[in-house]
């Protein structure tokens, strides 16, 4: 019996740990002091938990293309702000705002987005777009 309580213990302190580390600290991954402004056609989006994605192609500054990954909220909270998966298209123009990822890589964690066709402010950290 002892055995098998440790047992059980043993691996329900493995499935927690696990669910631990499918959701990050912002801070670990994102850098506040890299903001980036990324305007571009939208390649795919990922309309998925724990975070929705919108992949963007963008230029740099030498007129270089580069293909973006965006970290935008759950889809539940993407929802109760007005954006569905009908929102945005592949294609789609869209200016970005947010903050580059600790690493350099070409990830970034929005903080806005808006249609650059209508000038709609489509999400907002702030919510106050809704």
């Amino acid at each position: 019996m002892r055995s098998f309580i440790l047992i059980i213990s043993v691996l329900s302190s493995f499935l927690w740990s696990i669910t631990a580390l499918s959701h990050h600290s912002f801070s670990l991954e994102f850098d506040v002091s890299r903001p980036v402004e990324l305007s571009g056609t939208i390649q795919n989006i990922e309309w998925t938990n724990p975070h929705a994605w919108v992949f963007i192609e963008t230029e740099d500054d030498q007129g270089n293309v580069q293909t973006w990954a965006v970290e935008f909220l759950g889809v539940i909270t993407l929802i109760r702000r007005g954006m569905s998966p009908d929102t945005l298209g592949t294609g789609d123009l869209v200016t970005i705002t947010g903050f580059g990822s600790r690493d350099g890589s070409n990830t970034a964690n929005a903080s806005s987005l808006t249609k650059v066709e209508t000038g709609e402010v489509l999400w907002s950290s702030s919510g106050g777009n809704n």
